[in-house]
């Protein structure tokens, strides 16, 4: 029995390595020459016959791994027994090392390791040998013999124990008596055992011969049925190993996990599904997966998840034991026995309702936007038309109105263009340079604010517009062409959510805090509390776009919102429903900032 340490030795180690190397070799020296061979053709052909069986002895092992080291369990004590009995001192220990080497090389062991092997084993035996030639004056047949021989093969087995937990204990970096506990169990107990089984085997051999494969055959019946132990042992553990692997995939993985008999009863529902579908593990094994996982198809017809053994993935509405509703996608992983029979489904769910409502809102943007560009471009066709085919007949106020209808459908197209231009610019970027393109110079809101509201008195003739710009509030820190685009969006807003008879008011002033505060008020339908955060959201609309009677494509306010914070400010709404809405764009004020490199200087003001 030897054990195979697995680190790299360092110097301490290599040390151990060559102290109990030479000391094995010289040990072996010493007894050849205290003992010299006196060799007979029946002492040679006893030998030859030990030495074979000495080296069958060692290569029928065990591995057994524990710890950091594998040990190997042979019957090698057992052909020390006989060795020792049957030979002469020195011939014996000769011939057990010479069977051990043959082992080793056939093992192809390391040149280090072999050494060592035979060292340890060498001191040993030289040891046994001395105990029970010396003191037991090798007498097998009286009792201070037996005692002198069961004395030196523990002695045996104590050197092999403490030269090996040496080794190990300077190689794994463990304590000394650490190593002794953990290794001398096992050593101690097969040693012995091995070294009782060689000594009746020695016994029967000297009196009943023929009854040695009788004491024999056990001992190898139980070593060979233990090594299958072992072996299945290791079978186990590894599918411990692979088991507890595939726990933490099922417990770590961001999909939902459903493993289900044949007959559909769920044996399996990882921590994902308990999330996704608000039904627990343990409300979930054992009962029936169709029952656990049902609701509506595309078309709204029932659908319930089955165990299947098609591989086609498939997509269903299920109620969510919250009461939410989640779109969910379904693909099944059968298992078959050798005969090609179902034996079970691993089921992969995904929650897909994110995909979908992004699905959907790509649908109603392009619905959306199609209807946005199509409703200006019609008027402006015809008007065209008219000119083109009756241009001359046309009395001048009327061309007029034609004209400025077509500008006035023409600037909304050009605001949805650039508003859809920077919304995707600011997208794209991830919503950070954008600070880097606005500009922050001087801007006079009283400019900025009249040129935003020219196009709306024009179009919007019987529709009172209020705008009163407080002095002290006049001049902001902005990019001005990026203010005046949130002044047409948000007024564009008040327009178009109000009733033609009601008034749209524009307010500028300073508040306390210096900034500059600008509110666009309207008196129409009103936004409902819970929805004053989500129409800042890109393509937000209050409406359904299959439905909808105001034009918009849902990115003004998220636009508004993304340039306010852009040139260090804010936007937000005061709203309820039936009274109107008043939305609030604040700016630093010019006395605020610091020129930044490659602005305007603050006497030029730009408007």
């Amino acid at each position: 029995m030897y054990v195979k340490a697995r680190a790299t030795p360092d110097r301490v180690t290599q040390l151990l390595i060559a102290t109990v190397s030479a000391g094995g070799g010289l040990a072996l020296l010493g007894v050849v020459f205290a003992f010299p061979f006196n060799i007979t053709p029946a002492s040679l052909r006893a030998a030859i016959i030990l030495f074979v069986i000495t080296a069958i002895s060692e290569l029928v092992a065990i591995p057994l791994k524990h710890g950091n080291s594998s040990e190997l369990i042979t019957l090698f004590e057992v052909a020390v027994v006989a060795d020792l009995v049957l030979l002469p001192p020195s011939m014996g220990v000769v011939v057990a090392v010479a069977g051990l080497g043959v082992a080793l090389a056939y093992r192809r062991r390391g040149l280090v390791k072999t050494a060592f092997n035979l060292g340890q084993y060498s001191l040993g035996l030289v040891i046994a040998a001395a105990t029970y030639h010396g003191f037991g004056d090798g007498a097998f047949g009286t009792m201070h013999g037996l005692v002198a021989l069961g004395l030196g093969m523990s002695a045996f087995v104590g050197v092999n124990l403490f030269t090996l937990s040496a080794i190990l204990a300077a190689t794994e970096r463990r304590r000394f008596a650490a190593v002794i506990a953990e290794e001398g169990g096992v050593s101690l107990a097969m040693g012995i055992g091995n070294s009782a089984v060689g000594l009746v085997a020695v016994q029967l051999y000297q009196t009943r011969p023929g009854l040695v494969p009788a004491v024999l055959a056990p001992a190898v019946a139980l070593h060979i049925a233990f090594r299958g132990w072992v072996k299945q042992k290791e079978l186990s553990l590894r599918m411990e190993d692979e088991r507890a692997k595939l726990q933490r995939i099922v417990e770590h993985s961001s999909e939902g996990i459903v493993l289900a008999e044949s007959d559909g009863t769920v044996v399996l529902w990882s921590p994902s599904m308990e999330e996704m579908t608000g039904i627990s593990a343990d409300e979930a094994v054992g009962k029936a997966l169709p029952f656990l996982l049902r609701g509506r198809g595309h078309h709204g017809q029932p659908v319930a998840v089955e165990v299947s053994a098609l591989a086609e993935p498939f997509e269903l509405e299920i109620l969510t034991a919250s009461g939410t509703n989640k779109w969910i996608s379904v693909r099944h992983g059968p298992a078959r026995d050798r005969n090609g029979n179902l034996t079970s489904d691993v089921v992969v769910i995904n929650d897909v309702t994110r995909q979908r409502e992004v699905e959907r809102m790509k649908s109603d943007i392009v619905s959306t936007i199609s209807h946005e560009l199509r409703t200006p471009l019609t008027p402006i066709k015809g008007y065209a038309s008219l000119l083109l085919r009756r241009g001359d007949e046309v009395d001048p106020e009327r061309r007029k109105e034609v004209l400025e209808s077509i500008i006035e459908r023409t600037d909304h197209m050009v605001r949805l263009v650039e508003d859809l231009l920077l919304m995707s610019y600011v997208s794209r970027e991830g919503e950070r340079r954008l600070p880097e393109e606005v500009r922050r110079i001087p801007v006079d809101l009283q400019q900025v604010g009249e040129r935003a509201l020219r196009s709306f008195v024009r179009s919007h003739p019987h529709r009172d517009f209020i705008f009163d710009v407080q002095p002290e509030g006049k001049i902001a820190a902005g990019d001005p062409l990026r203010v005046e685009q949130m002044l047409a969006n948000l007024i564009s807003n008040a327009v178009k959510f109000s009733d033609e008879g009601t008034s749209v008011s524009v307010v500028v002033d300073l508040v306390d805090n210096g900034q500059i505060r600008i509110q666009v008020r309207d008196e129409g339908m009103g936004i409902p509390a819970e929805k004053h955060q989500v129409i800042f959201e890109k393509f937000r609309r209050l409406e359904d776009p299959m439905r909808m009677e105001t034009g918009g494509a849902g990115v003004g306010l998220y636009i508004v919102k993304q340039l306010a914070q852009a040139m260090g400010g804010d936007c937000e709404v005061e709203s309820a429903l039936g009274k109107g809405s008043t939305f609030t764009v604040f700016l630093p004020s010019a006395a605020s900032q610091v020129q930044r490199p490659g602005a305007k200087p603050h006497g030029e003001l730009a408007g």
